[in-house]
């Protein structure tokens, strides 16, 4: 059986135009070495997405955020995974915001690291990325390109 789990992220922009990320081991179907995701997580029930990301986005960093601060969702994608034999569908839904600094209030990571990036450093590296299609993303956002509908980015 799969199970929904929507989750909300977001792209925190700091003033040097960076992105924080967090470091972490994907699940199945991903092979199981370390790449880099957004801050963000699961949607509660009762929860709007856009909640859930100001939610997210404190508990993991420590900023506090507003949907207002947040707008509309930038960005979805979508797929399968699985993890201790347990399958999901989840829903992906990315929210943008810029930030006044790069030191994160309360940056909680589990051991395996956190990092700005730019543009230019999501674009070459040769480490997994999610969501993909971040760096291009990225640059149109940070250049006040915002769609009328979210963004459709790869699973």
């Amino acid at each position: 059986m799969i199970k929904n789990r929507p989750t909300a992220r977001v792209i925190l922009a700091d003033p040097a135009d960076r992105a924080l990320m967090f470091r972490f081991v994907p699940p199945d179907p991903w092979p199981r070495e370390p790449a880099w995701h957004l801050p963000g997580g699961g949607i509660e029930p009762g929860e709007s997405a856009v909640e859930a990301a100001c939610r997210e986005a404190y508990e993991e960093t420590g900023f506090i955020l507003t949907p207002q601060d947040l707008g509309d969702p930038v960005a979805v994608n979508a797929g399968e995974w699985s993890i201790r034999g347990s399958r999901y569908y989840t829903v992906h839904t990315y929210f943008f915001v810029r930030v006044s600094r790069a030191e994160a209030p309360g940056t909680r990571d589990d051991g395996l690291g956190h990092r700005w990036w730019t543009v230019a450093e999501l674009d070459s590296t040769t480490e997994r990325v999610f969501p993909r299609g971040l760096a291009v993303l990225l640059k149109d956002l940070l250049q006040g390109v915002r769609r009328e509908r979210p963004v459709t980015l790869n699973w």
